[in-house]
C-alpha cells in the first residue's frame, strides 16, 4: 500500500504493486467470499453460495501437485478429530476440493485422489483465473468460510489452524 500511494513514484513502478495489492485485497479475513460456480465430478453444477454448512473449506489443488498430496492427506487427518469428525458426519462442515485449471484429460485421472465425501469438483468456467478472484498464486491453497461464506481464514495451508478457529468458535 505504501508504494502505491507514494507520489514521486513514476507510474509504470506503481503498475506492480497495484495488481499485487488488488489481488491480496481479494477475499479477505472478514469479507464476504467471491461466489463462482463449478462442476462435479458427478457433473453436477453447483455454485460456491449454493453449499449449505456451518462451515466450509474450499481447498484449492493442482494434478500431480506433492504439497497439494501433503495438505489433502493432513486435512484427511484433521477431519478425523472427534469433535470436527461430528460436524463433518452431520454435514456443518463441508470440503469443497477445487481444482482452478482447464485440462480435464488429467483431472479425470486424479478423481479418485480426493475424498468421497468432498465435493469434487472444477471450475469450467475459468473465471476464478481469468477474472482473479482469488488469490491463487500458490496452490495448494485452503479457504474456511462461514455459513455467510465470510471468510475465516485466507489462503493457509496448515489444517490445523482450521481446527483452532471452529473449535475457538464452536468454544
Amino acid at each position: 500500500q505504501c508504494i502505491v500511494a507514494k507520489p514521486k513514484r513514476v507510474e509504470y513502478q506503481k503498475l506492480r504493486p497495484e495488481s499485487e495489492l488488488e489481488i491480496a485485497s481479494l477475499n479477505r479475513v472478514g469479507s464476504k467470499a467471491v461466489d463462482f460456480g463449478y462442476r462435479t465430478s458427478a457433473g453436477r453444477d453447483g455454485t460456491l453460495y449454493g453449499i449449505k454448512a456451518d462451515y466450509l473449506l474450499v481447498f484449492f489443488y493442482n494434478l500431480g501437485c506433492s504439497m497439494c498430496k501433503d495438505v489433502r492427506e493432513g486435512l484427511v487427518k484433521v477431519l478425523a478429530d472427534p469433535d470436527l469428525a461430528r460436524m463433518y458426519d452431520s454435514g456443518k462442515l463441508k470440503v469443497l476440493a477445487l481444482y482452478p485449471d482447464e485440462d480435464m484429460t488429467e483431472w479425470d485421472k486424479y478423481i479418485g485422489d480426493i475424498p468421497a465425501k468432498w465435493t469434487n469438483a472444477y471450475e469450467r468456467e475459468q473465471t476464478i483465473n481469468k477474472g482473479e478472484l482469488y488469490d491463487l498464486r500458490a496452490i495448494p491453497s485452503l479457504y474456511l468460510l462461514d455459513k455467510d461464506k465470510v471468510v475465516l481464514l485466507k489462503d493457509f495451508v496448515n489444517p490445523q489452524d482450521m481446527l483452532r478457529v471452529i473449535s475457538m468458535r464452536e468454544g
